[in-house]
């Protein structure tokens, strides 16, 4: 039976790992957009059970008050259309629990079937109470993320499916016959992790400054809901480690992203196939792999030999500039080399649907083993350490995970009904896309941020070890070409924003920070050519979201007393005007700092900014 002219009271709670504000104002931006209704924050589990009154003789974990937020706005309250309810289920990003209240049962059971179809076990129908009927459904993406915890108690894909059918089960305990007891027990731990947002395939690559998968999908809906087509197509333009082709491939939209970097390009394109794999095929051929390499380890460690046909030379696998640094010993660079040249079996002799896993998963084992830190100073020294975990062992690992998160992508899609749509990833340059024009109706992306403030030459520098080992060669090329490099010059021509020009005069006038002078400026003439070209490939009333930090911050290195500080975000926002966006907004978030060890930045707060454009 049909829902329309139908209206709900609904109670949105949020999940409670969520611990700054900035997230809670993405929320109701993203809440507000999908709704198109007043919003009311609510505050305490007694006022979300006033504001639907039927959720007041729910128990256990499907009680209001049950693994909220410490402190702050719990949720958020709205008289919803029915007929949207659907799609707030499958896409909301902070949200963990909706509580749908309607006025009698049959129009409870008339929603309650339609969510059954486009939103299958997601909902339960409670019993009546008071005068209302409620409806309950775990939002999508907040079972996705509780699903890690069902998958690390997993010894194999026949009990990871298992556990997240009985994760599922067990977040709607009422009560002691609420599902299983293991499915409660299940619940109640991914409940309180405090970290969840690494699910599926987020995390096949460690990639330092990676978007965070909530603000990326937020974005993707608010931005669905500003340019009011039913299955728009969304583009990153820096797509880094794939965070928004992934997010939007979930979402159900169309997607692609570009980088100059080949192995971002590479952990794109691996992300979404991971999610498309056969699990009993990638199970099994994980086995012969890990079989192979154990048995190549062996006859390593007895004869001193057994390297793959075609390993590199430790020259090949190291830049001149790496294998200068103290800590890279003749000792070490020959011990990492081997490891290299034996995780290099699996590379060659994988099957042919396992090649960009196997060569993105290498390349993961090899940044956690060296571990590279550009430092601030702009003069190209870095920190250099070693990670304990073998290569192969850390390999290995991550090889099994895969084929607990196909088997996971499996059971969503027969349980769940989430089939991921087509995302591609290219090599590609923001400043020259290599896309035709009028052909994207949403950018989410986060570019490069402002070198000076930290004086990185590339990412791609620190990654240099794995981009040779899987076959790129021309690391020194991609660094000196990325965005902002620290290499090259800047015609004459140029002509900088006056509040550009002041960053460029403070670089040089200190002695300390004028090698900075030239990237920033070319980083400035960089984003304005990626703009343009952001503005070319999009149609009219396109929406874009530039995930940027605030500000690039200059410091006086005995004190701490701030010098100067960059408007990096409102730099950028000139420059997409320039281009001929509007400015929608500028919206703040506050970062966790994870690393109060820093310097000298360690004590201050961090912010990210959002800006949100159109495209007239």
């Amino acid at each position: 039976m049909s829902v329309r002219n139908l209206n709900a009271r609904c109670y949105f709670k949020l999940r409670q790992n969520i611990v700054l504000e900035g997230d809670v104002v993405l929320a109701e931006m993203e809440l507000q957009a999908l709704t198109a209704a007043q919003l009311t924050p609510i505050e305490s589990a007694d006022a979300a059970c006033r504001y639907v009154p039927s959720a007041t003789h729910l128990k256990g974990l499907s009680h209001p008050s049950s693994h909220v937020r410490s402190s702050g706005v719990l949720g958020f309250g709205a008289d919803v259309e029915a007929a949207r309810l659907p799609d707030l289920v499958n896409s909301l990003s902070f949200v963990e629990r909706i509580y749908a209240e309607f006025g009698d049962a049959s129009a409870a059971k008339r929603c309650f079937d339609l969510l059954e179809r486009r939103c299958p076990r997601l909902c339960r129908l409670r019993a009546s109470s008071g005068g209302g009927c409620l409806m309950e459904a775990v939002a999508r993406f907040a079972f996705l993320e509780l699903s890690r915890t069902a998958l690390k108690r997993a010894e194999s894909i026949s009990e990871a499916k298992e556990n997240l059918g009985a994760l599922l089960d067990g977040l709607f305990h009422i009560g002691d016959d609420g599902g299983s007891a293991f499915g409660r027990r299940l619940a109640v731990e991914a409940l309180r992790a405090k970290n969840t947002s690494a699910f599926l395939s987020h995390d096949l690559h460690y990639y330092k400054a990676k978007f965070f998968p909530r603000m990326a999908r937020s974005l993707l809906n608010i931005g669905r809901a500003a340019v009011g087509r039913g299955r728009p197509f969304a583009f990153d333009n820096f797509v880094g480690s794939g965070t928004t082709l992934l997010e939007a491939a979930t979402l159900g939209l169309e997607s692609a992203g570009a980088d100059i970097d080949p192995l971002s390009a590479l952990i794109s394109r691996a992300k979404i196939e991971a999610l498309e794999h056969s699990s009993r095929r990638l199970n099994a051929a994980v086995g012969a792999v890990v079989s192979e390499l154990e048995a190549r380890r062996r006859k390593q460690g007895v004869l001193g030999g057994g390297a793959s046909r075609k390993a590199a030379s430790e020259t090949e696998l190291f830049p001149p500039w790496l294998l200068k640094n103290r800590k890279m010993t003749p000792e070490v660079s020959s011990a990492l080399a081997k490891e290299i040249r034996l995780l290099q079996t699996a590379l060659v002799d994988h099957p042919p649907e396992m090649k960009r896993l196997t060569q993105a998963l290498a390349s993961d084992a090899i940044a956690r083993k060296i571990k590279m830190r550009v430092l601030g100073t702009g003069s190209g020294r870095f920190s250099l350490a070693f990670g304990k975990t073998p290569l192969i062992d850390s390999f290995s690992r991550s090889l099994r995970w895969a084929s607990k998160t196909a088997a996971a992508a499996e059971w969503l899609r027969s349980e769940l009904n989430i089939t991921p749509a087509p995302a591609s990833a290219l090599v590609g340059d923001a400043r020259r896309l290599p896309i035709r024009s009028g052909a994207v109706d949403i950018v989410v992306t986060s570019p490069p941020y402002l070198p000076a403030s930290s004086g990185r030459e590339s990412y791609a520098k620190a990654r240099a070890v794995s981009l040779r080992a899987v076959g790129v060669w021309n690391v020194d090329e991609l660094i000196e070409s990325s965005v902002g490099s620290m290499s090259g010059g800047v015609g004459e021509s140029i002509r900088l924003s006056a509040k550009e020009a002041e960053a460029v005069a403070f670089l040089k006038n200190d002695e300390l920070r004028r090698v900075k002078v030239l990237p920033t400026a070319r980083y400035f003439m960089d984003m304005r050519a990626s703009f343009r070209e952001m503005f070319r490939v999009m149609k009219r009333g396109g929406f874009a979201a530039v995930v940027s930090g605030k500000q690039s911050a200059f410091y006086r290195f005995a004190t701490r007393e701030l010098l100067y500080a960059v408007p990096s975000a409102e730099l950028l926002a000139e420059s997409a005007q320039d281009a001929g966006f509007e400015l929608e907004r500028l919206l703040d978030v506050q970062l966790k700092k994870s690393n109060r060890n820093a310097r000298p930045r360690s004590l201050d707060d961090y912010f990210e900014t959002v800006i949100m454009l159109r495209k007239p």
